[in-house]
């Protein structure tokens, strides 16, 4: 059996799908902080580095730089807001050379300059600083030193030091990903949010990304086609095992650090996803379609309309055939038809 062919054939009949692409972009927009939101993160985030720049020069003599890093970059744009109505941004802290002191001592430094900016204060992570804004964002703050010569830094890590790993080379790999629709971004986005819902600890938001990245199914206007596809494709690649490698260095398993028990019940909500994708397409009526992406996406997600949204766009679409062709005709009751009423002149104007 010729393998291949299974990733060319395609089972569903789109002619009978209930076309929801509509309902994923207002979502979209829903789950995405609003340029306001984003520019008042701003503003706190320049206010923390104000303390952060001048502890480490207070510290070390050094003159740090910064730079949007993850989800928040804009090279990446997956910036999810939660159902609790929060968000995080990374915002690396980039000292020019190594250090005289241990990685760990940096992160403290960090911590001591922002840990009473807020009411709700910040935790020293393994991998960063995070400050917390309460009912609003989280900011985390990862250190680095750079190399001269060497296009890789190292990130500062609680209890191992400092380790190769440069955000930069992660982000590049994903640009190198993207369609010009920006459709993989949105499915990334859209799996964060199903990911953030389950009540267990599940994979990283990068390691989404990645999963998504190298399985990505691109449908034209067609984002819920787009994401079943996707979903199909990553449960087969995780089928055997639950793991993530990064295509970039330090080459580490993002999925490392969860249980086994955490990887199985991903699995079987992963399965639950792909199953439940897949009645929602084949379901006609718009309305029932839309309630079954929420029981995963959540009640943000849009309510589609009681109807059968294809068979409207087809009877559409065969009304403009009829009108271009000067074959329409006009009945008493204002209906585009081929056989009944005055003729109906050509025109373009045969929209909603």
């Amino acid at each position: 059996m010729n393998i291949f062919l299974c990733h060319t054939i395609k089972p569903l009949n789109i002619n009978t799908m209930a076309n929801c692409n509509k309902l994923f972009l207002d979502y979209n927009k829903v789950i995405t902080p609003s340029n306001d939101e984003m520019q008042k993160m701003k503003t706190s985030r320049e206010a923390l580095e104000k303390k952060i720049t001048a502890k480490l020069k207070e510290k070390l003599d050094m003159t740090v730089s910064y730079y949007t890093q993850g989800s928040g970059a804009k090279d990446m744009k997956t910036i999810i807001i939660k159902e609790d109505g929060t968000y995080d941004a990374d915002r690396g802290v980039f000292l020019p050379k190594k250090p005289d002191v241990t990685a760990e001592t940096i992160q403290k430094y960090i911590y001591d300059a922002v840990k009473d900016h807020t009411s709700d204060g910040a935790e020293h992570r393994k991998k960063c600083i995070r400050v917390f804004y309460k009912s609003a964002y989280n900011i985390d703050f990862p250190a680095y030193y750079e190399v001269k010569g060497e296009d890789y830094a190292y990130m500062a890590v609680k209890g191992d030091g400092w380790i190769k790993d440069d955000p930069w080379h992660m982000i590049k790999w994903l640009e190198n990903h993207k369609d010009s629709n920006g459709q993989l971004i949105r499915i990334i986005k859209y799996l964060k949010v199903w990911a953030s819902k389950c009540n267990f600890k599940t994979p990283s938001g990068i390691a989404l990304a990645v999963w998504a990245a190298n399985n990505f199914s691109e449908e034209k206007d067609r984002d819920d086609e787009s994401l079943y596809e996707t979903l199909k494709n990553i449960k087969a690649e995780i089928s055997w095992s639950v793991s993530c490698d990064s295509p970039v260095e330090p080459f580490d398993d993002f999925t490392s650090k969860l249980s086994q028990d955490q990887k199985d019940k991903f699995k079987n909500e992963l399965n639950k996803f792909v199953d439940d994708a897949k009645d929602a397409l084949d379901e006609k009526n718009q309305l029932a379609s839309s309630k079954i992406w929420r029981k995963h996406l959540g009640n943000r997600f849009p309510l589609g309309v009681d109807e059968d949204i294809d068979a409207k766009e087809r009877a559409l679409m065969l009304s403009a055939t009829q009108v271009l062709s000067n074959s329409a005709f006009l009945d008493e009751s204002g209906r585009i038809n081929t056989s009944i009423g005055v003729d109906h002149k050509p025109h373009r104007n045969y929209g909603s």
